[in-house]
């Protein structure tokens, strides 16, 4: 990814995803429903978006539509042909695989990272560490 080239596409997505979401809760009334697998990409920029508050809910009252995003409920395990994959087809055409991967190409992905951290004394993704900082300072 390319901060600077992919975000306003992604932004693009956010929101779109932010749309399906919306969708489903106006057809079901059931916010676990509303919370569909989302590609883990998309999902990061949702979060993004879902932290300016005021100007998100300002769209969503002008749209009327309820935003629907439960952080410890959202599911980051879409699959290119699952449901969020058909939705997204038939409101707006095939999604961009670059924002959009499938599950096991995220799974694959964070275990090349993690042998990357792992070869430089990080571990968990960035989260723990082995290196002594004392040490190296001396």
């Amino acid at each position: 990814m390319d901060l600077e080239a992919d975000a306003e596409p992604l932004f693009e997505e956010g929101l779109r995803a932010l749309a399906l979401k919306a969708a489903v809760y106006e057809a079901t009334s059931d916010d676990q429903a509303a919370e569909i697998a989302i590609a883990v990409p998309v999902d990061e920029m949702t979060h993004a978006m879902l932290a300016q508050a005021q100007l998100l809910t300002r769209i969503a009252t002008r749209v009327g539509a309820v935003i629907i995003h439960q952080t410890n409920q959202e599911h980051t395990d879409y699959r290119a042909g699952g449901y969020t994959h058909e939705c997204d087809q038939l409101a707006w055409g095939e999604p961009p695989t670059r924002y959009w991967l499938d599950h096991g190409e995220v799974i694959r992905r964070r275990d090349v990272l993690a042998g990357l951290y792992a070869s430089i004394g990080m571990g968990r993704s960035g989260r723990e560490r082995s290196i002594d900082f004392s040490a190296a300072a001396a």
